[in-house]
């Protein structure tokens, strides 16, 4: 017997023990055999992704393949747009995978997890391999102990780690090796499974698998907080690294180095400062800093003003003031364990946002004083640059794929998010361009200085009767949630929207409007969705960038006309976005203009996706405000079909 066992799909080593401990390879999965060895080149000679993917490739999905190959298999980054329903998931795990390239995964939601995990398994199957794959999700989604997996996150945080200080939890943290008979998809549900067969904590296992497995899917939010990447030990180099519906990855990263501080968390630091006997001097000063600076509606500072701010309200430097009360956090937790409450410490909060403030590149940041909803007093420290979350990121990885189906205008998106390197791709859709048809209506409008009722109705009218004439289920996009109350209000006065046997309907279709909370809305969507495949059809109200806009799906019936009243711009009034904006233009003249005019068009391409999600399905698109007609290029090609229809006022323009 060799001395070494080479893995035949990825070249990695083996020695002999490992190999009769279990004879499958620690990094990829495959099975491992004794033979005449082969090293890592001779398994990409053997290999390629059309051994891999699982379907029959449509030439689109091929180009698409032989690009991520090239590229990011290269050590490359690759920005790609290809339409909904492309297959690329499938097609980017077949690629990378078929190089041995160990992946890490970047997704937003469960379905994507469930998305991925699922063609992981069938590449398996088409290829007789036995690639590994693990998803790290959150310690909430993986706890299996009840003394802590129903609490709120930050909460269930600190009694996890009071419990394991304590080894007061049933399920074991410590995981030296994997045990025996796992399977090679590790799915939050196979996790769990897996935890209570062998008394191992869930989370704790899904991270030692991570270490070995082909592919680790991840949230956002490990990737891009380097402190949670640290924790769980997340390692990039080495790996590929996938970020899917790579359009949000700016406003995730800028969020992920962000914070928020309240006079409410203030308050509370203070009664927890006092409960062990220390002063609370500087949580006063600082709760009073923040409610001075509130009082007269928002107000926006850079990151050098807030860091003099805060030093003359708390008379300190801040990093003295994050040593000063650090051991104070200890004593805090200690104090409420011994009386049986969740050991949360609202002063570790202070001391992060203070000491985000101490450590961030103060320059591309902006401070924000406000007011909630509630009428809390509170202080925003925004990140302004994407870039600072991202680039870290994408230059640690062995090869980066940014893919979305909404990434248009590509050069202005690869710009902010700090990638003007990068390659950047835009396929053809698989969808037949007869399957798409749109219409531009240029005689109205939903600008803010033309936003009448009389306006409103002649949106109204428009939209009527091509609602009446597409079949199933229609979906109807409206800037903001009150513009949209107070159009339904106007077409409902003046008859517009008909009541028929006791219900709302417009166009002759049964009308839903999208629901305010996560769980109204899922009631409501399930009744339209039925109602959508009956005879009337249906119509759905929603919000852009709402719940339904972003990551739900609605194919086929549930979907044959997707209508945008107006262009989804940000609030211009809200000091944030006027704070980006001045950041951009300082960046490079005239960006933040573009870059606000780039999000508004993702908003209303990320709408138009919801419908088409196959390669035969069909959807038509009308969008009614003369802004998009001058602004094509800023459209996703996939949308476009054949070319749009206009709908022109009597005299067209320069007529």
């Amino acid at each position: 017997m060799p001395r070494l066992v080479l893995c035949p799909v990825c070249g990695r080593r083996h020695s002999i023990e490992e190999y009769e401990e279990d004879r499958f390879c620690r990094d990829c999965g495959a099975l491992l055999r004794v033979g005449p060895a082969r090293g890592r080149g001779a398994a990409k000679r053997r290999r390629g992704w059309r051994e891999l993917f699982p379907y029959k490739p449509y030439p689109q999905q091929m180009e698409f393949m032989d690009d991520v190959e090239r590229i990011v298999g290269g050590g490359g980054v690759l920005i790609a747009e290809a339409c909904n329903g492309f297959g690329k998931t499938a097609s980017a795990l077949s690629s990378l995978l078929a190089l041995g390239r160990p992946i890490v995964y970047g997704t937003r939601t469960h379905e994507q997890v469930r998305q991925v995990l699922e063609e992981v398994a069938a590449i398996n199957e088409k290829a007789g391999s036995r690639f590994t794959a693990v998803n790290l999700a959150s310690r909430q989604h993986l706890c299996l102990n009840p003394e802590c997996r129903d609490l709120p996150r930050r909460e269930a945080l600190e009694v996890c780690r009071a419990l394991r200080k304590e080894d007061g939890c049933p399920y074991r943290s410590e995981v030296p090796g994997l045990p025996r008979g796992l399977p090679p998809i590790l799915s939050p549900r196979a996790l769990m499974a897996a935890g209570r067969r062998g008394s191992i904590c869930p989370y704790y296992l899904a991270r030692r698998a991570a270490r070995q497995s082909m592919v680790v899917v991840a949230p956002y939010a490990y990737i891009f907080d380097p402190a949670i990447r640290a924790s769980v030990g997340l390692e990039l180099q080495g790996r590929a690294l996938i970020l899917d519906e790579g359009h949000n990855i700016d406003k995730v990263g800028q969020e992920t180095l962000s914070d928020t501080l309240s006079e409410r968390s203030l308050e509370a630091a203070a009664e927890e400062l006092r409960s062990v006997a220390k002063s609370a001097r500087h949580m006063r000063r600082l709760a009073g800093h923040i409610r001075e600076h509130a009082a007269d509606g928002p107000q926006v500072r850079t990151g050098e003003a807030l860091e003099r701010n805060l030093e003359l309200a708390l008379g300190v430097d801040l990093h003295g003031f994050v040593d000063r009360y650090a051991e104070a956090v200890e004593a805090i937790r200690a104090r409420k364990l011994r009386r049986g409450d969740p050991p949360i410490c609202y002063l570790n909060g202070v001391l992060s946002f203070i000491d985000l403030v101490a450590s961030s590149r103060r320059d591309r940041y902006a401070a924000v004083y406000c007011r909630s909803p509630h009428g809390v007093a509170v202080l925003e420290y925004r990140c302004l640059d994407p870039s600072l979350a991202v680039r870290p990121v994408v230059e640690e990885a062995s090869g980066a794929l940014v893919m979305s189906g909404t990434l248009s205008p590509m050069d202005l998106f690869a710009e902010v998010v700090g990638l003007g390197g990068a390659e950047r791709r835009v396929y053809p859709p698989i969808q037949s361009p007869e399957n798409v048809r749109m219409v531009i209506d240029a005689r109205v409008t939903t600008k803010f200085d033309e936003r009448s009722d009389e306006m409103i109705l002649r949106i109204g009218g428009s939209l009527t009767s091509d609602v009446a004439a597409v079949p199933n289920g229609v979906l109807i996009f409206f800037p903001q949630r009150r513009f949209m109350s107070r159009c339904l209000d106007v077409w409902g006065v003046n008859g517009v929207i008909e009541v028929r046997r006791g219900r709302l309907h417009l166009g002759g279709k049964p009308l839903f409007i999208e629901g305010r909370d996560a769980v109204d809305n899922r009631g409501v969507v399930e009744r339209y969705k039925r109602a959508a495949v009956g005879p009337e059809g249906a119509v759905l109200c929603c919000v852009f960038r709402g719940r339904n806009a972003e990551g739900s799906n609605f194919p086929r019936e549930q979907a044959r006309g997707i209508f945008l009243v107006g262009v989804p711009y940000a609030n211009y009034a809200d000091p944030l976005i006027r704070a980006q904006i001045r950041y951009f233009n300082r960046r490079s003249p005239g960006l933040g203009h573009r870059w606000y005019t780039m999000d508004a068009f993702r908003a209303a391409n990320q709408a138009l996706g919801r419908g088409i999600r196959s390669q035969d399905d069909w959807c038509h698109y009308w969008l009614l405000d003369r802004r998009y007609a001058d602004r094509l290029s800023l459209l996703s090609r996939w949308a476009l079909g054949s070319g749009p229809e206009f709908r022109w006022p009597a005299e067209p323009p320069g007529a």
